[in-house]
Order: C-alpha cells, then structure tokens, then sequence
C-alpha cells in the first residue's frame, strides 16, 4: 500500500455525508446538519468550515475527497437556485479550506457508482443499492447521505491503494 494516511470524503448536501479512515480499515461515518432548514447560507458556510476546523484537528486528515455538484441536476430544472447555490458554494468554502492545508480531490456521482455498485445507475435505484452494499461490507449506515459518503471514501481508498479495492467490487461482495 503507497498511501498510508486518513481519508475523509464528504457527500456534500444540506445534510452532509462523511466517512473517514486510512485504505484498507473499516471507515468511521456519519452525517451532519449545518443548519436548520430556511437559516441563511452565510451560517452553513461559518458552520460546515467550523466543524471541518474541529474534525480535521481532532482527527489527523491527510486528504480529503468529495463529490462535485450535480450539474445535470441543474440543467434539467430538478433543483432550485437555493439549494445550487448551496452545495457550489460548500464546494467552494471547501476548496478554500484545504487551500495549502489538506490535499483535496473531487469525484463525479458517476465514478463513484461504477466502482462501489458496477455501474452508474439512476439515484432512485442507486441510493438503496449502495445502503445495501455498505451493510453487506459490515458499515451499518443509517442513511443514504453516510452511505453515499462511505461508497465515496471506498472510490478514494481503491484509487489511492488498488491492492485494497479488489476486496469492495461487486465480483468479490459477500452474498
């Protein structure tokens, strides 16, 4: 294994996914709410880079991953301009967080269900299939956005330390 540090991948959202933990160990995950629904994007920012502050220290993070924006979301009119501008501008905070501070890398929806479910189904049918998957891997999430997260960090994890990802692809799931 080259890369031996902690990875904390984020599923960026108005509830937010995270997993952490090094290739090859068993993930620690959760989700986090910044703000109550209908309070200003400023104090989501002011929250999420405060909890990234207390995260990060506490927990030695050497890269951090996350999962770009959904644009087709965008583009077809599935989301409105409040919730756009909500996870762009979580992106954005991030990226300035990690500026000269944590390596930061970004994953597409699609790359992440290729590798943690074989393909990249629709999210009506992958957001319960990847629940499932992350259970039959003994991570007992509770819901799609700590899910989401963990498939997240697995997709990292396989990419920083391909002798490790074999272990998480459909071929070799426990049945």
């Amino acid at each position: 294994m080259s890369f031996t540090g902690n990875v904390l991948a984020l599923d960026l959202a108005s509830v937010t996914g995270w997993a952490f933990g090094k290739p090859g160990t068993v993930p620690t995950f959760g989700t986090h709410r910044f703000v109550k629904s209908g309070e200003p994007r400023a104090a989501a920012y002011r929250q999420f880079r405060l909890w990234l502050d207390l995260f990060c220290s506490g927990h030695k993070t050497n890269l951090i991953v996350f999962e770009s924006p959904a644009l087709p979301m965008v583009m077809h009119g599935r989301t409105n301009i409040n919730t756009i501008k909500m996870l762009m501008g979580f992106a954005e905070h991030l990226e300035e967080w990690c500026y000269n501070r944590v390596e930061l890398r970004e994953a597409t929806v699609a790359q992440v269900r290729a590798h943690f479910l074989g393909q990249n189904f629709k999210s009506k049918v992958a957001k319960p299939m990847t629940v499932d998957h992350c259970r039959e891997m003994g991570w007992n999430v509770a819901t799609s956005d700590d899910a989401d997260a963990c498939a997240l960090w697995s997709y990292q994890c396989a990419y920083l330390c391909p002798d490790v990802a074999v272990r998480q692809t459909p071929l070799f799931r426990p049945r």
